[in-house]
């Protein structure tokens, strides 16, 4: 039996992906679950994953209201990174922007739920592919700060989706119509001229993802919540962004980040 706080679903990417659950104290692979029965419990205990403190609510992810009012990782611009608002001298934390903020960033297009566009950390492209469930995804401009990478996302959001409709995403009953490439011809027909100078045309080169599933399931859109039933049980057939999908429904791993949980796995023995 494995016991800690829930953090999230870290990736690799492999063919499949090769998902890992991620807990405060230790880390275990699951792609070798996929068919077995597994069994997660929360004991009721919740602790802030930046400061550590028990409370009995946490919010964004994870957070306690403390931090959530505090930490600049949990500022509105987060969010809506086109409101940044580093440059008039207000945000809570300047060496956390420095780092995190003031470099360089992607802006990106994707498949998951349909075509959406997003922006990402130069260098943690793939991971936040992954993480929304993206079976295709190309990078197509590189900006020097998080604000003008909100700002490119916004113009393009005037014409494509900038979010992801998590239970098309986990359906997969809908398939392109057009290629990725194709969708970018559009864009650039309508993008603001004033934008071309961060476009990366050495980038425009789709990527293809494909995650662990058991062939033929189809996936139940059943909401697990261990806020209203504790303990989860059912057999794992797949895992696709931040989702556990089982039999009974899914499960949202990052939703309960912070969440003390007990969890066992009842995987097969190879004859």
């Amino acid at each position: 039996m494995l016991a800690g706080d829930l953090r999230s679903l870290n990736q690799v990417l492999r063919e499949p992906v090769e998902y890992t659950l991620e807990l405060a104290e230790l880390t275990q692979p699951l792609n070798a679950w996929i068919g077995a029965r597994v069994h997660i419990a929360h004991t009721g205990v919740k602790r802030c994953v930046a400061c550590g403190r028990q409370v009995n609510k946490l919010f964004q992810n994870g957070y306690c209201f403390p931090c959530v009012r505090s930490l600049a990782e949990c500022d509105l611009c987060i969010v809506k990174p086109h409101e940044c608002h580093f440059h008039l001298g207000t945000c809570r934390d300047e060496s956390w922007a420095q780092d995190h903020c003031m470099i360089p960033h992607y802006v990106y297009l994707a498949w998951s739920s349909g075509y959406k566009v997003g922006l990402t950390r130069k260098g943690r492209e793939l991971k936040r592919w992954m993480d929304q469930g993206a079976t295709e995804a190309m990078v197509i401009a590189e900006v020097p700060t998080r604000r003008i990478a909100g700002e490119l996302e916004m113009e393009i959001a005037k014409y494509m989706a900038d979010k992801t409709d998590w239970r098309k995403m986990l359906r997969e009953d809908t398939v392109p119509d057009r290629s990725l490439k194709e969708v970018l011809l559009d864009v650039l027909d309508k993008l603001n001229p004033d934008y071309h100078q961060y476009l990366v045309e050495e980038k425009w080169m789709p990527q293809t993802i494909h995650y662990p599933r058991t062939p033929e399931f189809t996936v139940n859109l059943k909401s697990m919540n261990l806020d209203k039933s504790p303990e989860v049980m059912g057999t794992l057939r797949g895992i696709k962004g931040q989702y556990l999908l089982f039999d009974e429904g899914v499960l949202n791993i990052k939703k309960y980040a912070g969440y003390h949980v007990e969890i066992s796995a009842n995987v097969p023995v190879e004859a």
